[in-house]
């Protein structure tokens, strides 16, 4: 284990300046709002801010508050109990997102040892130079590093990507795994069910996804064929990339969460340059796909549904298909993003979940 030092150069910052001072963007756009993207005057406010009132300063000065450490390349927050006798947890996070997600859970915890990783070609994790970093990949990994830490039982939880590799630790290591807390089902890992054998609860639901994947599911499209092709743009431009990834904030949370975070997160994956290398996951996880099983760890599922674009609110009993649920909590706000959305009821949900399993 390696000491991490969050830091970003002032030339680095200045040059990120520089290019977004020289945007170029388009004389004429129609009055057509967030229904073909990111809107226009929202993100030129998002660009402003970022270009002259945010302050990456005081986000490192924040985060040198937590131990980052280094471990064969994976960055991770690494958070221990006061008592010492914490129960040991990882978290994970999803895309377009990074660890920040779960900084403002964190004191929210203090019941467990909390290891927070940087997913493989997110921030300050390098993804491998070849493919097939898929879910099992990275399940495998982060049962490395729970062991290197010392633990050989421990907790799980996520959301998107992080519920797919949550559900994969469940899956390949349940001596280990204790048991996950899932706030998003994974689409890649969802039950395969005749339509016949569906209730009409669960058709309804299905009815709603699929409305929201007629909206939505476009860049997942392109980042499971091509995404080399389009990451070319969004790493050469950061008004670009912006636009990109925060038109996913906006769509799928309940509230859109603020400029200044939305900037951290963003410079994160400008300086790092890891937009493209995130954006492998789709591919990886299509062409390298871990085949469903049912899961028999115990398993709790926060329903965080309350989006801009409604993807639906999963049945129970569609869940059950694939997952041993043993707690089943319906939240009245927050989104695809729980974490950030809704740090104390996911910390709160967490605690009760894995308290009861002790």
């Amino acid at each position: 284990m390696e000491r991490f030092e969050i830091h970003i150069a002032d030339e680095v910052l200045d040059d990120l300046r520089a290019r977004l001072r020289n945007t170029r963007w388009p004389d004429q756009v129609p009055d057509i709002g967030w229904n073909q993207g990111t809107e226009l005057n929202w993100l030129q406010r998002l660009v402003n801010f970022w270009m002259g009132e945010f302050d990456w300063r005081a986000w490192e000065q924040r985060l040198q508050a937590f131990d980052h450490l280094s471990w064969q390349g994976i960055h991770f927050v690494y958070k221990r109990a006061a008592s010492g006798r914490g129960s040991p947890l990882i978290l994970t996070h999803g895309w377009p997102s990074s660890f920040l997600d779960y900084v403002g859970v964190l004191p929210m915890l203090d019941e467990f040892d909390v290891v927070i990783p940087s997913l493989p070609g997110y921030g300050f994790t390098p993804r491998p130079a070849r493919t097939g970093i898929n879910y099992r990949y990275v399940a495998g990994r982060w049962h490395q590093l729970m062991s290197e830490l010392g633990y050989t039982r421990y907790g799980a939880a996520g959301y998107d990507f992080g519920a797919g590799v949550t559900t994969v630790l469940a899956l390949d290591h349940p001596e280990s795994v204790v048991g996950i807390h899932l706030a998003t089902l994974e689409s890649d890992l969802t039950p395969a069910v005749n339509d016949s054998e569906l209730s009409d609860e669960e058709r309804a639901y299905l009815a709603v996804n699929q409305a929201w994947e007629t909206t939505e599911r476009g860049y997942s499209t392109i980042q499971s064929t091509k995404p080399q092709t389009v990451g070319y743009g969004l790493n050469d431009s950061p008004a670009g990339l912006a636009a990109y990834i925060s038109e996913k904030w906006h769509s799928w949370s309940d509230v859109t969460p603020s400029l200044d975070f939305l900037c951290a997160t963003l410079t994160i994956y400008w300086v790092t340059q890891t937009i493209t290398s995130s954006m492998r996951d789709y591919w990886d996880n299509r062409w390298f796909p871990v085949d469903r099983a049912y899961i028999s760890t115990p398993t709790a599922f926060a329903a965080f549904t309350h989006q801009t674009v409604p993807e639906g609110e999963p049945p129970r009993s569609y869940v059950e298909r694939v997952y041993n649920i043993q707690r089943w909590t319906v939240f009245p706000r927050g989104g695809h993003f729980a974490p950030i959305e809704q740090p104390a009821a996911l910390a709160g949900d967490l605690t009760a979940f894995f308290r009861d399993l002790r």
